[in-house]
């Protein structure tokens, strides 16, 4: 059994990810590889973008990796931890 997160669960996660972002910003055209900060994010929309992903992942994002890296990085982080080997996918 595989310790990663399929290509299927970091789609969704990532589809997810970037539908909240989109709408929390108010900017339709979200990509994979923009920065949350640069897009105009804060801590206050990262945490309720966090209560997003706990209410339907049971898991928050690392705001360090969301403030950091790209949307994607942020999502496959997420992801690696909801999707744990063992555990059902939601």
């Amino acid at each position: 059994m595989s310790e990663h997160p399929t290509t299927d669960q970091i789609a969704e996660v990532q589809k997810l990810t970037l539908q909240w972002v989109s709408e929390l910003l108010d900017e339709p055209d979200v990509k994979p590889e923009d920065n949350f900060i640069d897009l105009g994010g804060h801590s206050i929309l990262a945490v309720r973008l966090s209560r997003e992903a706990k209410e339907q992942f049971g898991a928050e994002f690392d705001l360090m990796v969301l403030f950091e890296k790209d949307l994607a990085s942020a999502s496959t982080e997420l992801a690696s931890r909801v999707f744990r080997p063992g555990q059902e996918g939601r």
